[in-house]
């Protein structure tokens, strides 16, 4: 009887287990699937911030440096959509990582590698507009957009652990040439 009893425990067990391992192979193919969908959006991302920022340099490349303030603000006026459109696709891609927070870590140099161009694209297109038009007539349009970039980069150091740490020369050299705009304005 002791001996029905432990085959019958035993069976129920080996069940249990053959039951339950399909369900921890589908969430590490979920969590892959995951990484994935983050890094085919931050793809998605570049290829859109690179539509806005080149529609800012074809609006600022005729513009002199350092542009006299009428033409600096009408600039400014001009590629004010494309900033804010550039903050909105940053919030969104924010609101994708956040819901893609993984369990486990995962050391992607893909999406650092995207996020690091994302970001000299930025910096590069920031810098561009600092130098035509200075930072007082863009000032209002740059802020949210920094916000935007913070918020997504925090979204997705939480996704891909020490991502901060990898992109965060390229994020202080964004940043520094933001500050050393509003020391001009003093």
């Amino acid at each position: 009887m002791k001996a029905t009893l432990f085959t019958v425990l035993a069976f129920g067990g080996f069940l249990a287990t053959s039951i339950a391992s399909p369900v921890a192979v589908e969430t590490s193919v979920e969590k892959r699937q995951d990484i994935d969908a983050i890094e085919t959006s931050l793809e998605t991302l570049f290829t859109q911030i690179q539509e806005q920022t080149g529609k800012i340099n074809a609006t600022l490349t005729p513009v002199a440096d350092a542009a006299p303030e009428e033409d600096a603000v009408a600039a400014a006026d001009e590629i004010a959509p494309q900033l804010e459109a550039i903050a909105d696709l940053l919030d969104k891609s924010a609101t994708i990582a956040k819901r893609a927070i993984l369990e486990g870590r995962y050391v992607k140099e893909d999406i650092f590698k995207t996020v690091s161009i994302i970001l000299y694209e930025l910096l590069g297109t920031v810098k561009f507009i600092l130098i035509k038009l200075g930072l007082g007539p863009v000032l209002f349009s740059l802020v949210p957009l920094i916000l935007a970039l913070v918020k997504t980069l925090k979204a997705l150091d939480k996704v891909v652990t020490g991502l901060l740490i990898a992109v965060k020369f390229i994020a202080d050299e964004l940043l520094t040439a933001v500050g050393l705009g509003l020391l001009g304005l003093l």
